[in-house]
């Protein structure tokens, strides 16, 4: 768990040792992201004080407009990941890499933002759906599904990492992440403490860490904890299901 530490530790100094470039690229996602950015926050705002059965038709009539900011997203996010990947390799921090990550991931980083995104909402409507469900013990499913949004959120450290790393099918991709999270308990709970640290960070100074510092870190962190898991898998014979020998 203290690797997932010493990662954002590293992160960190090569966010502060190559900071023009680093924010510029971070500036780069959050651009791409911005459509998407704010479609979450009105409906995050809009739900607290309206019910599902209201919501509905708004959640409905977002779906498209979701799907299509994904089209940005996704592939800015690979671009980001694919940028800090090299760094985590050891190479020198190139910023023509961001272009390379987001044409050469334009599909699949799209794709994987879909049913990453998706799976997210639909077990936030399922907890709140069953929350406010008026009917004795229904709530108790609210819980279960709670349990299964913080495994969601524990598997997004792995994703877009295993994503460059591994350059898989988005089945592959998803499939090793759940694989990784589960046979590496201790840093997934790192991880997830951190990218939750740092996103809590985000939220309060959203104007200033998220436009410039957020995705370059938690994505340098990601990949360091990616590239040395899998590397101990090829040292040991111990292939991760579904890449090549």
């Amino acid at each position: 768990m203290l690797d997932a530490f010493r990662y954002l530790r590293t992160a960190a100094g090569e966010f502060y040792f190559d900071l023009p470039r680093m924010v510029v690229v971070n500036l780069l996602w959050f651009l791409f992201s911005l459509p998407l950015i704010f479609i979450i926050f009105a409906f995050a705002t809009n739900s607290q004080a309206r019910s599902l059965s209201v919501m509905a038709p708004y959640l409905i009539w977002g779906i498209p407009f979701i799907a299509a900011a994904l089209v940005l997203a996704g592939p800015a996010t690979a671009g980001v990941y694919y940028v800090t990947n090299r760094v985590a390799h050891g190479e020198l921090f190139e910023f023509r890499s961001f272009w390379i990550g987001f044409r050469r991931f334009l599909v699949r980083g799209w794709l994987l933002g879909l049913a990453d995104v998706g799976a997210g909402a639909l077990l936030v409507l399922n907890i709140w759906f069953y929350w406010y469900l008026d009917r004795p013990g229904v709530w108790i499913l609210s819980i279960i599904f709670g349990y299964l949004l913080v495994m969601w959120f524990a598997v997004q450290g792995y994703l877009y990492a295993l994503l460059v790393e591994m350059n898989q099918s988005i089945p592959l991709v998803i499939r090793n992440a759940l694989f990784l999270a589960f046979d590496n308990l201790g840093l997934t709970l790192g991880l997830l403490l951190v990218n939750a640290g740092v996103l809590a960070l985000s939220v309060p100074l959203g104007a200033l860490l998220l436009p410039l510092a957020t995705m370059v870190i938690t994505s340098g962190v990601n990949n360091k904890a990616v590239v040395e898991a899998v590397d101990r898998y090829r040292a040991s014979g111990r292939i991760i299901p579904g890449t090549a020998s």
